[in-house]
């Protein structure tokens, strides 16, 4: 064989290998699916709940007279500084000042006759006492027989007379005394009812409502629920209420820290401490979704610059707040991006299907579905507790194919995020 001739053949065998090279490439190009990784490393993570919710002062109370009647005299506006004790307002006094009069007079007539039954039980007492001393005197007569039975027995009547008569005073007296007694009941029953004619504050507060108008007539607590009148609240503490889902409230306890954002106040951070989680759902037996209520205090110091000579009070009872509840903080941690982990069934036998979180590691082209154990999160990443190592990379996106589409040793060709956009 001629020199020209291998060279010719050697030639050919290069091409056809270059041919069968590339083909392979651009088959295996075209079946690798587009993917970004990101490495493992070791971060800091905090975990934290949020959720939306209203400002309140943390004392807070709502007053309702317990009688009926048309409001007055109102001797409070919104905004104004009351001390315990400080008249608020007053409804129409008149009918119970009536019955104050009227229950007086009963008590008076009570008393009175109970004098007069004292008087006729005096008298009584003194009347037996002279008739009994007559009756034992012609008692020892008869039985000496120095007078006749018929003068010993009309003693003898006389007596027991007598004695009924001071029995019959005797209980006069005490039935005058129960009569005081309810008399007296009545009539401070009647000024009580008076008393309840006028509303105090019960502490040192603002009124932060008023809720009616002279001339307005109202509904007592003593029948039903009664008209709520006025609100005396105390803005030296307040507090902001949230309310969060039922796999979220597990999260949250006593004592932890909450970052607060104001609508009113935008850009400025206020502190807050956790002081209260509820047990009990307050949602409704027509509402799907189940939530608990979490009242978190504001810290005075974080939002002092706030308060000027102008507002000395920042905050308004119902205003609009969002609160972020740190709930648990690890430094040091194995972490991916939280959109690495995905849940696959790797049990097909599995009629439950119960779902195993995740990973794709990317080594050499091509992808290896390996099963983690997560720790807590935040909103970009989440804790890897055993699987992979630091430094692995993981697959990151697109999402498609992290939930879907890649499959234990797959292809995959690897590209920038910004690539995967162009490309897309």
């Amino acid at each position: 064989m001629s020199k020209k001739l291998l060279v010719i053949i050697s030639v050919v065998f290069i091409l056809l290998v270059s041919i069968a090279i590339a083909f392979k490439k651009k088959f295996s190009d075209r079946n690798a699916s587009i993917v970004v990784v990101e490495q493992a490393q070791f971060r800091s993570l905090t975990e934290s709940v949020s959720a939306n919710g209203k400002i309140y002062p943390f004392k807070e109370v709502k007053l309702s007279l317990e009688l009926p009647g048309e409001v007055s005299n109102i001797y409070i506006q919104e905004g104004d500084s009351v001390v315990n004790g400080d008249l608020l307002l007053e409804i129409e006094a008149d009918n119970y000042i009536a019955s104050v009069s009227q229950s007086n007079a009963a008590y008076n007539q009570a008393l009175a006759n109970l004098s007069t039954s004292k008087a006729r039980l005096s008298q009584a007492e003194a009347q037996f006492k002279i008739i009994e001393t007559d009756y034992n005197r012609k008692k020892q007569l008869f039985e000496n027989e120095i007078i006749s039975a018929v003068e010993y027995e009309a003693s003898q009547s006389q007596y027991f007379t007598a004695l009924g008569e001071k029995e019959a005073a005797f209980q006069a007296v005490e039935a005058g005394k129960y009569q005081v007694q309810s008399a007296q009941a009545g009539l401070q029953q009647t000024q009580e009812n008076l008393s309840r004619t006028r509303l105090y504050a019960p502490m040192d507060g603002i009124i932060s409502k008023l809720n009616v108008e002279k001339g307005e007539k109202v509904v007592g607590t003593a029948q039903m629920a009664g008209t709520e009148l006025v609100t005396v609240a105390d803005f030296k503490e307040m507090e902001l209420k949230i309310e969060v889902g039922e796999n979220e409230v597990l999260q949250i306890s006593k004592g932890d820290t909450a970052l607060i954002e104001v609508d009113a106040y935008l850009g400025e951070e206020i502190l807050g401490l956790v002081n209260q989680v509820a047990y009990s759902s307050n949602a409704l037996i027509d509402q799907q979704v189940t939530k608990f209520e979490v009242k978190i205090t504001l810290i005075k110091s974080s939002y002092e610059k706030l308060i000027t000579e102008e507002r000395l009070l920042p905050f308004r009872p119902g205003m609009s707040a969002t609160a972020e509840v740190i709930t648990q903080r690890k430094d040091h941690i194995l972490c991916v991006p939280i959109q690495c982990v995905t849940l696959r069934d790797l049990n097909e036998e599995d009629d439950f299907e119960e779902k195993t979180p995740v990973v794709f590691v990317h080594k050499d082209g091509q992808v290896f579905l390996k099963e983690v154990t997560t720790g807590i999160q935040d909103d970009t990443y989440i804790e890897i507790l055993d699987g992979i190592e630091e430094g692995e990379e993981v697959v990151s996106a697109p999402f498609k194919a992290i939930s879907k589409e890649l499959e234990n040793e797959k292809l995959v060709k690897v590209v920038s995020e910004d690539e995967l956009y162009e490309e897309r």
